[in-house]
């Protein structure tokens, strides 16, 4: 299951709730994977290549999922994502700031021990208002992975958003609007892992003015925010 909601966007990978080993690496390691697919977006989709040879019908075989994953759309999604890939222009890379870690960090703990899902905490805040609880700003945007535990499983399901209609995981993560970006994961009762990504045009969440004009990356940002909420999964 796959949806957008927003400006935010959750995927959830059908694997068991097995006791996944978390690498402690694995928020620094998403990032990179990230930044790699955002500064050669021609090179992973490649990678995407490689990944769409292993697929059985639904079911798609990896070098990190070998015993197979059932997917919504099996391979076409894939095909779908390499052709973007192809057309995609490369973007500068995220960059990490400690606030924004903090706003994804907050939902990792609070969904961690119960296994809920979605973007609003067990306190009723969204991404939003968890970033201006830790004294940043409104604008943010967020994603978020259940199931995979490694870097490669979790950008290439955000990316390849298998079985959501308008592919807004993708279109988040390739937006250049964003240049910065806060990680957390960690277990998750349900789902083994969660991933949540938080980013953000400016550092702490608040909008970036433009010399010439005082409200235009403001209203951008409402413009995404917008085109984001059309998106609606199956």
């Amino acid at each position: 299951m796959a949806m957008v909601i927003g400006w935010m966007a959750f995927a959830m990978l059908a694997l068991a709730p097995a006791d996944f080993y978390i690498d402690p690496r694995l928020e620094a390691d998403v990032l990179a994977e990230l930044n790699r697919a955002r500064a050669d977006p021609q090179g992973y989709a490649d990678d995407l290549r490689e990944y769409r040879n292993g697929f059985d019908g639904l079911v798609a075989y990896s070098r990190e999922t070998p015993d197979g994953i059932m997917t919504k759309e099996g391979a076409a999604a894939v095909e779908e994502a390499i052709a973007f890939l192809d057309r995609q222009s490369p973007l500068p890379p995220l960059g990490e700031t400690g606030l924004l870690s903090k706003g994804a960090g907050d939902l990792v703990a609070d969904q961690g021990e119960s296994g809920r899902v979605g973007h609003i905490s067990s306190d009723g805040l969204n991404p939003s208002a968890r970033m201006t609880r830790h004294g940043g700003g409104a604008y943010v945007a967020e994603v978020i992975t259940y199931g995979p535990p490694d870097p490669r499983s979790v950008v290439r399901q955000l990316i390849v958003d298998d079985g959501v209609a308008r592919r807004g995981h993708r279109l988040l993560v390739f937006s250049g609007l964003y240049r910065f970006a806060g990680v957390a994961c960690g277990p998750h009762a349900t789902y083994g892992a969660m991933c949540v990504v938080d980013m953000s045009a400016s550092a702490d969440g608040r909008p970036v003015v433009p010399r010439d004009s005082s409200a235009a990356l403001a209203t951008l940002i409402e413009d995404d925010s917008d085109r984001e909420g059309q998106l609606q999964s199956p």
